[in-house]
C-alpha cells in the first residue's frame, strides 16, 4: 500500500524526547520571531521554529526549565512524491539552536503556564490518490486538563511551525490529518 511506504515514523530519539514533555508544565514558546495571523476567527502564532520552556512538576533548585525545540523541516521523497514535512524535535540547555539569543533579547516568546501535559498525539496529512506532495508528521497536539495546544508544519516555510490555542481550530485541523501516534 503506497500511503504505509511513505510514512516516515519519527525517531525513537525524539519519541524519547517528547515522552520527557508528560507531566511537566509548558511555561513559554521560545522563538526567533513570533508572528501572529488571523486565521477563521482564531489567530495563529508561527515562526521558523519553537523551544517549549518547561518546567517538571518537582522542580529541582537551580534546574527550572528544560528547551525542547521544535521546528518542521522539509525532505525530498524518494518515490514519487516531491517533499514531505517532518518534526525536528531536540533538547538543550537553551532556546532553540541560537544559544545566545536569549541573553541579547533577539527571541520572541508567549507566555502560555499550562497545566500538566498529560498526553501528545502526533499527526500525519492524510494524502488523496494523485497528490504529488506528501506530508508527513505535520502535527502535534498537547493535551493537559481541559487545554488543548497545536503545534502545525507550515508548509509554505522551511522549519515553519504553527501553533495553536483555539480549541474548534484544532477540532476542525485534526479531522483532516490521520493520528499516527499517542503517548500517555
Amino acid at each position: 500500500m503506497r500511503e504505509e511506504m511513505d510514512v516516515v515514523k519519527i525517531s525513537d530519539e525524539q519519541l524519547r524526547v517528547l515522552r520527557t514533555v508528560l507531566g511537566e508544565r509548558i511555561y513559554f514558546f521560545y522563538a526567533d520571531r513570533l508572528q501572529v495571523e488571523e486565521a477563521g476567527g482564531s489567530f495563529l502564532f508561527w515562526a521558523s521554529g519553537f523551544a517549549l520552556a518547561m518546567s517538571t512538576i518537582n522542580s529541582v533548585p537551580g534546574k527550572f526549565r528544560t528547551y525542547i525545540n521544535i521546528s518542521a523541516d522539509y525532505r525530498l521523497c524518494s518515490q514519487d512524491a516531491t517533499t514531505y514535512y517532518e518534526f525536528e524535535v531536540n533538547v538543550s540547555s537553551a532556546p532553540l539552536w541560537q544559544e545566545g539569543a536569549l541573553q541579547f533579547s533577539k527571541l520572541s516568546s508567549l507566555r502560555v503556564f499550562s497545566d500538566p501535559i498529560l498526553m501528545i498525539e502526533i499527526y500525519q496529512n492524510c494524502n488523496s490518490t494523485g497528490e504529488k506532495t506528501v506530508l508527513h508528521d505535520c502535527a502535534m497536539v498537547f493535551y493537559a486538563h481541559g487545554k488543548k495546544i497545536m503545534l502545525q508544519a507550515r508548509q509554505e516555510l522551511i522549519g515553519g511551525v504553527d501553533i495553536i490555542l483555539d480549541e474548534h481550530l484544532i477540532e476542525s485541523q485534526t479531522k483532516k490529518l490521520k493520528l499516527r501516534c499517542t503517548l500517555v
